[in-house]
């Protein structure tokens, strides 16, 4: 199901407190010279569709939610960034609202880093409520599943999805270089706020443009990296997991 096409007698019908409210979740940031502005919450949303055709009994697919939380991003053009607070608020009345409605089961895909101080505030209220939500950060997991498929900001593993997903709006033809302003020969960055001293990493904020001016240094999968064969092999495993919790988490019984 689709929250977007029921009306209100047909979501009073078919809700059930084991119905399973899947919420795809991004931003709307840069993402380096390459990928397109959408590439964190469209993400999302394709493995939404992707479960739903299999379950469409079984879950309620939520309209993505494209805004997240990314201010140390806003510097590079077409980045919108709601703030913490803002999505923290959006995220809890999401919850309130499907609480209301009898729905005690929650899948929050997200695609986006920044924004999980807001689902664990979120994710806490509907446990509190006698819910319970799973959030699933889709480019970690994906590491998890494969060390190959590991990946950063702006990077392989983000692009090769992309071009898997939405061919087109990739920007290949795109020089893609990689200056980073590091803070000093013993203090590297490595990756967007992630700085290397000797053997342990700590994180130094700044803002992006500052640190890495193509807003596309993400981790150890260069973009030139990336393939469209990579972005569809990486999916459809993620999407199968995906798919295998789903099945999982219908069978709990929430009292």
């Amino acid at each position: 199901m689709y929250l977007a096409s029921l009306t209100w007698k047909k979501a009073e019908k078919n809700f059930t407190p084991n119905t399973v409210a899947i919420v795809p979740l991004g931003s709307v940031e840069e993402h380096g010279p390459l990928g397109p502005l959408g590439t964190d919450y469209l993400i999302p949303e394709e493995f939404a569709r992707r479960i739903e055709a299999d379950y469409p009994q079984d879950v309620v697919v939520f309209p993505a939610m494209p805004y997240g939380a990314c201010d140390t991003l806003l510097s590079f053009p077409g980045t919108v960034d709601i703030g913490i607070e803002t999505l923290t608020a959006v995220m809890r009345g999401i919850a309130r609202s499907l609480l209301h409605w009898g729905l005690k089961k929650v899948i929050f895909i997200n695609g986006h880093g920044g924004n999980n101080p807001a689902l664990n505030a979120a994710a806490l209220d509907i446990y509190k409520a006698g819910g319970l939500a799973a959030i699933v950060d889709w480019w970690i997991l994906a590491g998890q599943m494969n060390p190959r498929w590991v990946g950063g900001h702006g990077a392989g593993q983000e692009t090769a999805m992309m071009m898997a997903l939405r061919p087109g709006w990739v920007n290949k033809e795109e020089n893609f270089e990689e200056p980073v302003n590091h803070l000093s020969d013993n203090l590297i960055n490595v990756h967007l706020h992630q700085i290397q001293f000797k053997n342990g990493f700590v994180r130094i904020v700044r803002d992006v443009r500052d640190s890495v001016p193509t807003g596309g240094f993400g981790g150890p999968d260069d973009p030139s990296m990336a393939t469209e064969e990579w972005g569809h092999e990486m999916f459809d495993a993620v999407t199968e997991y995906m798919k295998d919790f789903v099945a999982e988490f219908l069978k709990l019984n929430l009292k």
